[in-house]
């Protein structure tokens, strides 16, 4: 049935109307100063010994440097004059020891010693004098295989190849795709209460939900069975929780639902992202039982964080289902005092734009699917929708078809050196059979041998055209790639792109539009954290605090600021450790969110403002 794979947002902050990102190339507080390392200074000189190096071999001249002292600076080491002195007269190719041994040991005939770096430069020039004496051949050239210079060309190639593909067209009477995460704090009862929607919806026949509770009764977890239809782990069975992100899928009579039910407990918060950034819409579950929401809702409570990361990936729209209502004898007076506390922060601090409360039992399967009977004790105060009715009066997401494709990889079903089974997510533009496309952040080539919409049954990814479909952006999918990938190269979190101007160019350095969560300690220059966009997490360093901002209006309120404390929006440079997938927030909203955590809390999260490529920009176009 699946498959696995605060801040304060005062008066429903948003990025997209406070900022308005129209204009993809406008930079509000230009380009940040580039650190100069010591090791760019290394290069720079050695650089500069390699070119006359090179030219005094063409001369055929035999240059004398002095005795270098191992304890001078690196400023004496490559020192060099604008002449170079002559050979002395006593010194012959080939011959004896100088007749004057004052004269000997005024000048040495071996090499000072010299770093590394140019050792290596020395090395590359002596082969390529001997590869120019070698005879022309008719054979291509060969590129060494050096990671650093393969990858940069691999990413040359991409953006000087332009990829032909057809323009398309969702069908009009296609049904709409909704994208919902079901987060909320540790057993609220969330796998629970989607597995008894999913059976009451006919997704699950009855004798695998008998098998289950019989199953769940040996363990002494007679309650858990219908949590079993998305926990399909022994690990997740036994210890009663979700570990990682379950999905499922069901249909409407006008909509096709995918569910990424998400893991409560805070050792997995980054199962969590991976599966609210993929989402449209959120189902928050809480505990009505006295105590139990409390304890998620206060600092430190998942119930909190959930719901602050969720708002900071770009989900607007929140259903609450107020979950065990059947535990307090559904009553109307903790239901309000729930929806009190929590409507005021989801709207004020987090900055949802629409919230629905629905009071539900997942154990029961009451006002899950079915409206509560005239009797009920609920509907002496309750008139409102069952929660399947709430869902479907969410808005329809909008989705950017006609955008340079963007396909997130979400998981790799299969790896061999030319074929990859993927589980992925188009986030923009659309994807079919025959399609050449690019993997980066390597830049791997690869032509489409089957793509079709994932419908969370275990199927493989399809490998003919007779069995693939047009797949557009919100699609989940299953496709399948031929192309020469090497072994455990492709992960989670590699975009599929097309070449050309449509191209992905991975990069290390971003300007980050950033609001800091309720943390113990200030931000500062320097802090290390963990970034976590899409399916991506990657290390990373903030280099520069640039300014902090007025959240409401975007006015920089200082610049340079030694620290950002809690609360504080703020403009900072991030550098990863490697190249990764992401762009600005106004040329691809999925790819341009981020969040940033440290020691196992969340820190900060925001938006990528420029992503600061590497690549030449001429041959960009």
């Amino acid at each position: 049935m699946s498959r696995k794979g605060g801040y304060d947002y005062d008066d429903a902050y948003d990025y997209d109307d406070a900022y308005g990102y129209d204009d993809d190339d406008q930079d509000y507080y230009g380009k940040s100063q580039e650190e100069v390392s010591t090791l760019s200074n290394y290069k720079a000189s050695a650089s500069t010994t390699k070119t006359q190096y090179s030219n005094h071999s063409a001369k055929q001249q035999i240059q004398e440097e002095p005795a270098v002292s191992h304890r001078a600076g690196d400023d004496e080491m490559f020192a060099m004059d604008d002449e170079a002195p002559r050979p002395s007269a006593s010194f012959k190719i080939g011959g004896g020891s100088p007749k004057s041994p004052k004269k000997q040991a005024e000048t040495i005939p071996t090499e000072p010693a010299v770093l590394p770096q140019v050792q290596q430069l020395r090395a590359m020039e002596k082969e390529v004098s001997e590869l120019s004496l070698r005879p022309a051949s008719t054979s291509p050239a060969r590129v060494p295989k050096v990671s650093s210079v393969a990858k940069l060309s691999a990413v040359e190639t991409a953006i000087t190849t332009a990829t032909n593909h057809k323009q398309r067209q969702r069908p009009s009477g296609a049904k709409p795709a909704v994208n919902f995460v079901v987060v909320g704090h540790v057993d609220a009862g969330k796998s629970t209460l989607m597995g008894h929607m999913l059976y009451l919806l006919g997704c699950v026949n009855k004798k695998t939900v008998m098998k289950y509770k019989q199953e769940a009764q040996k363990m002494g977890k007679s309650s858990f069975y219908y949590a079993w239809i998305l926990d399909e782990t022994d690990e997740e069975r036994t210890r009663g929780v979700t570990m990682d992100i379950a999905r499922a899928c069901f249909e409407t009579e006008n909509r096709k639902y995918h569910i990424l039910d998400a893991p409560g407990h805070r050792d997995f918060i980054p199962n969590m992202i991976t599966g609210a950034s993929q989402s449209d819409a959120a189902l928050l579950v809480i505990c009505a039982t006295r105590g139990e929401f409390e304890s998620g809702f206060d600092l430190g409570g998942q119930t909190r964080e959930h719901a602050l990361l969720i708002r900071a990936l770009g989900v607007s729209h929140i259903v609450v289902a107020v979950n065990k209502m059947d535990t307090i004898d559904w009553g109307k007076d903790r239901f309000d005092e729930i929806d009190a506390i929590l409507r005021t922060f989801l709207v004020r601090q987090a900055g949802f734009t629409k919230t629905t409360f629905v009071p539900v039992s997942g154990i029961s399967g009451e006002n899950l699917v079915q409206p509560l009977p005239a009797s009920h004790p609920c509907r002496k105060w309750y008139n409102g929708p069952t929660l399947i009715e709430a869902l479907e009066q969410l808005p329809a997401a909008e989705r950017p078809e006609n955008m340079p494709l963007r396909i997130v990889v979400n998981d790799v079903l299969k790896s061999t050196a030319n074929v990859l089974g993927l589980s992925a997510k188009v986030e923009a533009g659309h994807i079919e059979f025959g399609d050449k496309v690019f993997l980066m952040p390597r830049a791997d080539l690869a032509t489409v041998k089957g793509v079709c919409i994932d419908d969370h049954t275990g199927a493989a990814p399809p490998t003919m055209a007779s069995k693939s479909e047009v797949c557009f952006a919100g699609d989940q999918i299953l496709i399948t790639l031929a192309g020469n990938f090497e072994n455990e190269a492709i992960t989670a979190g590699n975009v599929i792109c097309r070449g050309g101007l449509d191209c992905l160019v991975p990069c290390k350095r971003f300007t980050v539009r950033i609001v800091v969560f309720d943390v113990p300690i200030p931000v500062i220059r320097g802090t290390k954290a963990e970034l976590f966009a899409h399916s991506l997490c990657a290390p990373c360093t903030v280099k520069m605090l640039k300014c902090t901002l007025d959240k409401a209006t975007g006015e920089v309120l200082k610049e340079k600021p030694r620290c950002l404390p809690k609360n504080s929006t703020a403009l900072v440079v991030l550098e990863t450790d490697t190249p990764v997938n992401l762009e600005a927030y106004s040329k691809c909203k999925p790819l341009g969110r981020i969040s940033l955590r440290a020691n196992g809390i969340t820190i900060a999260a925001g938006i990528i403002d420029t992503a600061h490529t590497e690549v030449n920009a001429a041959l960009r176009g």
